[in-house]
């Protein structure tokens, strides 16, 4: 196959794992293509040559974009006069809306092959960019299964490659090996604390992590915390737990409970079945416009391809110490955690797909 010029774009965390395992499988096909663009470390180890790392554009919120909407636009621009320097032969931009979608307009107007790899949740909210992804993208790749029918009525063809983080749950961890490894007594529950992948998140959610953490300290013993530490991130704590930065899956898959931040988080401790309660807060400004616009009754990935609340979700001013230690408490009942494995397993049959996500995009993104 003729070498070819891939330029993708990543705008957060999750996005550079599933941009890392896209460009592998695009190699698989084509290994003399090249690949540029905006992604994290792991799409720079698969091959990426970096424009500029997704750090400099982790930012949530309708009011933090306001705040640093100059550096963004900087960004935004200096990618798009390097696409119409580099010329590639296909864009993949990767989730990461405000920022993709907004380049998509441009980029179909210079004629470019765009696909768009995981896709907006428009059917959560702003479902007028519908129309965009219809009129500037090429091709648009699902991992969420009902997003299929749901585009198919507004008349756009959507391919479905499955969910990646369903393989997790044929992951199987040695409870044992874990605890030897931290010094974790055999008979101590394992609490996983998630509280973020962005500094921002860990600004607005640590504190009441902390607070949850010496509740439940009161209350239970023989309970060991595991703070899992996001990439680009650094969380400074007196208290008592163990930081893992790597080996994440193995923590949550050996938990008995887990508090996570909202995000992909929530369905990877799915996936690896621990129990979990879900919490987020964000700028009460952000949070008032998004409740205004959401046409969803849910937040977490997990309850949100369920179609049902399996997991509870603690957002906002629910989002508190004294809640979030009750919720544990009860994911720590035998009998509650065997229900909620139940319901996980219900959601794993749904995400279930014979072919890997990764080879089923790339093969579709060169049909």
């Amino acid at each position: 196959m003729n070498k070819e010029k891939i330029f993708i774009i990543a705008g957060e965390d999750s996005g550079d794992l599933h941009g890392a395992k896209l460009v592998e499988s695009i190699k698989n096909i084509n290994p003399s293509a090249e690949f540029l663009g905006i992604g994290g470390s792991k799409m720079q180890s698969a091959g990426l040559v970096l424009t500029e790392h997704i750090k400099n554009l982790n930012v949530i919120g309708i009011f933090e974009v306001i705040k640093h909407y100059s550096r963004i636009k900087t960004i935004f621009n200096k990618t798009l006069a390097e696409i119409k320097k580099y010329k590639p032969d296909k864009i993949i931009l990767i989730d990461y809306p405000g920022f993709n979608l907004r380049l998509a307009k441009k980029l179909k107007a210079l004629g470019f092959d765009v696909t768009y790899f995981i896709l907006p949740q428009v059917w959560a909210w702003k479902e007028s960019r519908v129309k965009i992804l219809k009129e500037c993208c090429n091709k648009l790749v699902s991992i969420i299964p009902f997003e299929k029918s749901w585009f198919a009525q507004r008349g756009l063809n959507v391919h479905y490659a499955g969910h990646p983080l369903v393989k997790l749950s044929n992951k199987n961890y040695d409870r044992k090996k874990f605890c030897f490894r931290y010094n974790i007594p055999k008979e101590n529950k394992i609490i996983i604390l998630m509280p973020g992948s962005r500094q921002v998140e860990i600004k607005r959610h640590w504190q009441v992590f902390e607070q949850t953490v010496k509740i439940l300290q009161t209350k239970h013993e023989n309970l060991t915390f595991v703070l899992i530490e996001g990439e680009n991130v650094n969380i400074n704590s007196n208290l008592d737990l163990i930081k893992v930065k790597e080996s994440q899956y193995e923590a949550i898959g050996v938990a008995d409970a887990a508090i996570v931040c909202s995000g992909t988080a929530t369905l990877e401790a799915s996936m690896l079945r621990c129990p979990m309660v879900v919490c987020y807060k964000l700028s009460w400004a952000t949070w008032f416009f998004a409740k205004a616009m959401s046409k969803v009754k849910y937040l977490s990935l997990t309850n949100l391809i369920a179609e049902d609340e399996i997991v509870e979700e603690l957002l906002q001013d629910k989002m508190n110490a004294k809640k979030l230690s009750q919720s544990i408490t009860s994911l720590l009942n035998p009998k509650n955690k065997y229900e909620l494995l139940k319901k996980y397993d219900k959601l794993i049959m749904k995400l279930k797909n014979s072919e890997n996500v990764y080879d089923s995009a790339a093969k579709y993104i060169y049909d």
